[in-house]
């Protein structure tokens, strides 16, 4: 892989970084290409939820990138995953991470990560573009009731610019150090050591209806780990997958 160099755009509201980015990444932008917003006015997350992105208090920021070797399904997510949580760290801030691409603190979501890409007839990247919405401070008013009970932040202090700049630049860094790396899986120890729900009883939701079974952990792919009552072991990487 290249070194992944940056160009950082900021802007003030936005629909949705990701939206805006993939727009641009069809256009031709280069890899590289980083927006971002102090409000979303339609944060997107996985499976087309809404990401609650009230204005002051988050870091909403989408990074186009142009992959140039094969990589498994969820690799950037983990990727992200991890130079988040290790971000956090760095303010000693504590995170766990539940598959597959939210980060939790306390036992509540903090932030949360949307992957879009597009291939070509071969397999390989047009481009992918990594979307990270981080609730850094307490939204005044408190969140929404639909999340109040699931959602958190990072800080409990008001909302301070500085430490906002501050948190980008050092999530930018960890991202680069191990996109740099790619297609070597350095994060992959990180993101397993880190899971939160292994062992736990999920509900899997997918096209052949609703089964039961036990998170036993991820393989090298960051596939989800799932044992069911009739012994059998599946690896998993896409559908609706729920702690119980």
């Amino acid at each position: 892989m290249s070194t992944l160099h940056y160009k950082v755009h900021s802007v003030e509201s936005v629909k949705s970084t990701n939206t805006t980015v993939k727009a641009l990444a069809k256009e031709g932008a280069p890899e590289g290409y980083v927006l971002v917003a102090s409000l979303q006015t339609n944060g997107r997350g996985r499976l087309n939820r809404v990401f609650f992105s009230p204005k002051g208090t988050g870091l909403y920021v989408s990074i186009l990138l142009r992959p140039t070797c094969p990589l498994p399904p969820y690799a950037l997510t983990c990727m992200a995953a991890v130079a988040l949580r290790e971000t956090a760290a760095e303010f000693n801030v504590p995170c766990s991470i539940k598959w597959v691409n939210d980060l939790y603190v306390n036992g509540k979501k903090a932030a949360g990560i949307l992957v879009e890409s597009a291939l070509d007839r071969d397999g390989g990247f047009l481009y992918a573009v990594v979307g990270i919405g981080v609730n850094l401070f307490l939204p005044e008013g408190g969140f929404p009731q639909n999340i109040e009970n699931t959602a958190t932040a990072l800080f409990s202090d008001p909302p301070d610019e500085e430490v906002r700049k501050q948190f980008l630049k050092k999530l930018l860094l960890r991202f680069k150090q191990h996109y740099d790396r790619l297609p070597e899986i350095d994060f992959f120890d990180a993101y397993r050591e880190n899971l939160i729900g292994i062992g736990k009883e999920v509900m899997v939701s997918g096209a052949d209806g609703v089964r039961f079974g036990t998170t036993v952990g991820v393989d090298r792919s960051f596939r989800l780990l799932v044992r069911f009552p009739d012994g059998s072991e599946e690896a998993l990487d896409r559908g609706e997958i729920s702690l119980l």
